[in-house]
């Protein structure tokens, strides 16, 4: 399986976003017009950091990195206009000059809206409510309603919680 690297893992640190778009993971192939999931090529488009350069579509590939603790955040905004949905991620993301430390794009959510999905890479540091408030801030702008984000990951006091309950049931 093609083995890539990230963080702390890998000699100059790369993140775990240049290996997506790297391998084309942020590229629509729906219609054109939105992200519904990776189409892997069967030969990777450059070399892995070990392993081959051919992919197996029922195995993927695996990437591995050391980083601290990040938070995916996703914020669903009420619009049906792809390139207004994408421009709010945009304008939210570090990458494009938004807030610091995040990392966003704009993904269909159900028949009438989209979510901006965001992984906040410092939480401490830019937390989700920064991000909902700057969210409703540029949504507003464009006369879009802006619905309440979630978490779709654990928190890290939750994770730890729940393998200290799992060790110590192996235990008794």
């Amino acid at each position: 399986m093609p083995v890539f690297l990230y963080a702390a893992a890998h000699p100059t640190g790369r993140a775990p976003d240049t290996i997506r778009r790297e391998l084309g993971y942020y590229t629509p192939n729906f219609m054109g017009n939105q992200w519904a999931g990776w189409t892997i090529p069967e030969i990777l488009p450059g070399a892995p950091d070990e392993g081959p350069t051919h992919v197996s579509r029922t195995r993927g590939i695996v990437m591995i990195g050391a980083r601290p603790w990040v938070a995916l955040y996703n914020i669903p905004v009420v619009c049906t206009d792809v390139s207004t949905a994408r421009q709010i991620a945009r304008m939210v993301r570090a990458r494009d000059g938004g807030l610091p430390t995040v990392q966003a794009l704009a993904l269909v959510h159900g028949d009438d809206s989209f979510e901006i999905a965001c992984i906040l890479l410092e939480p401490n540091q830019v937390g989700a409510e920064r991000v909902q408030a700057e969210v409703e801030m540029l949504a507003a702008q464009e006369g879009l309603e802006v619905e309440k984000g979630y978490f779709t990951d654990f928190p890290p006091e939750m994770i730890v919680e729940k393998y200290m309950n799992l060790i110590s049931s192996r235990r008794d």
